[in-house]
């Protein structure tokens, strides 16, 4: 209200300012006017008196003032006139200045003889008709101009008066309106006030809120708008970090690399909306990249994954996130996630700077601030996991596997033969089992060296490997000697199981090592239902020898039932000699 009325004081001055310039404009004009007037009453005087007077240098003095001063005199105050306010009245003074300057001009081009006093009597009465007109015009327009000067002078004192009344009257009711507004919006909003800032205070303790209510299209209106998207954002916020911290806490007990695979997997499908997501990892030797997730039935990443290298990974490639999908055109795009619909975001899993895998997230939309935070965060807290794991993994392989053979240790297929046994004799399952030893090793080894004797061993590993069902099992149970169990399978299926095998290491072809590689078996089945791992073991065992002492590089199946019990199997007989 105070800014209305002083707006309503400065239009005021303004208006009296702007009056007193046209004042001063008019007056300005007038003055011109009057000068026009009072320059042609001149010139009508001088030219009359020029024709009066018989004296040759008197009519030269005046006749130079009339070139000099006068007429020029009047044609300055035509001109300024005209810039004022061009009339028409300005047209007929200086038609009938030409007129009487055309008859001067005829008055002194007499060439030196005297005019008659009646020729001089007409030019008189000529000049003064026409000067006389002239003075007259300017007279006129000096009257109109006082005249519309006072009309103007009258018409704006007028409305300044009538503008300082509606101004003042102006003022008033809105300063009254002013009050009225104010008394009705403080009953409106200071409620609302009240409400908004005890929201905002349970917002600030961090107590539970509900939405304030909102109505109106005014600024409180955005204010609770805003609130209640604040508290909004602070449940979803709230809610991701239970998410993530649920994460962190299952990442802590899994017992695999593939149940930590699994777990970013579901993990970051139910954080990241209409998303699916792939879990790369390296293989041992880290020149392949491999499915650590199921890929989902019809996904054209069947093909795209088969073989791959680690570098057909871009994220990988770079080590940091990588993005395609809609109008992004990367400048190089991934064998992967490249060319396909949608859009999807990349993750190295990342370990003291070092990749061992990735994480492919594919989703229908761009992803907000939050989705990639979520993906990053995933990603940076299941790195180290996964690392552990990994490294887990391999201590333990390492510790329960032969480093040359590449198969179980003793003490993992002791343990295994002991698991199966009791396996086999829960479920009244057959169990066969069978004893290898490599023919003449130790001629190997002399004739050609323990480093070919090694390469030997690891050839006849990978023999084996190739030839069992994956069921199966063999390992290695010491030197040149392996062995070999067959679950759910009898006798006779296990002699033919070990021959294939005997055929594999036949097959052996070693660089360096100028023989065939031969071996003999032995196979013994878990007949009674009581059979104890010993007395497998034993009898197959006795099978070996027993093919050895036939020739060797043959497989022999034991003929007769093993003892029952431990005791009995510790206190059977060895055979004489063993062969090599």
């Amino acid at each position: 209200m105070i800014a209305v009325s002083v707006a309503a004081v400065i239009g005021l001055g303004r208006m009296a300012a702007e009056a007193r310039t046209l004042y001063e404009e008019d007056a300005t004009t007038a003055q011109a006017s009057a000068d026009l007037v009072a320059a042609t009453l001149t010139v009508h005087e001088s030219a009359l008196y020029e024709l009066a007077t018989d004296d040759p240098g008197t009519v030269a003095d005046l006749s130079a003032e009339m070139d000099d001063e006068l007429l020029p005199d009047v044609y300055v105050a035509i001109r300024e006139l005209r810039e004022r306010e061009n009339r028409p009245e300005i047209a007929d003074i200086e038609h009938g200045l030409q007129e009487y300057l055309a008859v001067r001009r005829a008055f002194l081009n007499t060439n030196g003889a005297a005019p008659t006093a009646a020729a001089k009597s007409d030019l008189a009465d000529k000049t003064d008709e026409l000067l006389e007109g002239v003075a007259d015009a300017a007279k006129g327009i000096n009257a109109q101009v006082r005249e519309e000067e006072a009309v103007r002078q009258a018409e704006l004192e007028a409305t300044y008066t009538a503008t300082q009344r509606l101004m003042a009257t102006g003022v008033a009711g809105v300063l009254a309106l002013g009050i009225a507004v104010t008394l009705a919006l403080s009953r409106d909003l200071l409620p609302r006030i009240r409400q908004y800032a005890a929201f905002a205070g349970s917002v600030s303790a961090g107590q539970p809120t509900t939405p304030v209510a909102t109505r109106g299209h005014d600024e409180l209106t955005v204010l609770g708008t805003a609130l209640n998207d604040m508290i909004q954002q602070r449940e979803r916020s709230d809610a991701a970090q239970r998410q993530q911290t649920e994460f962190v806490e299952t990442l802590q007990v899994v017992r695999s690399e593939d149940e930590a695979h699994l777990l970013i997997q579901r993990h970051l499908q139910r954080s990241v909306a209409a998303s699916a997501v792939l879990v790369f990892k390296r293989n041992n030797s880290a020149n392949r990249l491999e499915i650590a997730t199921g890929v989902p039935r019809g996904s054209e990443l069947v093909s795209r994954l088969a073989g791959l290298e680690p570098n057909a990974c871009v994220a990988l490639r770079l080590g940091r996130t990588h993005q395609e999908g809609g109008s992004r055109e990367p400048l190089l795009s991934c064998q992967i996630c490249g060319d396909r619909d949608g859009y999807s975001t990349c993750e190295p899993l990342l370990v003291s700077g070092q990749v061992i895998g990735s994480v492919l997230v594919s989703h229908t939309e761009p992803l907000d601030p939050a989705g990639r935070s979520k993906i990053r965060s995933t990603v940076s807290q299941a790195s180290p996991m996964l690392a552990n794991l990994r490294n887990l993994t391999l201590a333990e392989f390492r510790a329960s596997n032969d480093a040359l053979t590449s198969l179980p240790n003793k003490r993992a297929t002791e343990d295994t033969l002991r698991a199966m046994v009791a396996q086999a004799n829960r479920t009244q399952e057959p169990l066969s089992g069978v004893v290898l030893d490599l023919d003449h090793f130790k001629e190997i080894n002399d004739r050609f060296g323990h480093a070919h004797g090694d390469e030997v061993l690891a050839a006849v590993g990978a023999a084996i490997r190739s030839s069992l069902r994956p069921e199966d099992f063999a390992g290695r149970f010491g030197g040149e000697e392996f062995l070999i169990l067959f679950p759910n399978t009898d006798a006779d299926e296990a002699v033919r199981c070990a021959e294939r095998i005997r055929l594999a290491i036949a097959a052996i072809r070693v660089p360096g090592v100028d023989r065939y590689i031969s071996a003999s078996l032995g196979v013994a089945e878990l007949r009674e239902p009581t059979g104890t791992a010993v007395g497998l073991l034993r009898g197959a065992d006795k099978a070996q020898y027993a093919a050895k002492n036939a020739g060797r590089n043959r497989v022999v199946l034991a003929e007769t039932p093993e003892p029952a019990n431990a005791a009995e199997a510790a206190t059977a007989p060895e055979p004489a000699t063993k062969p090599v």
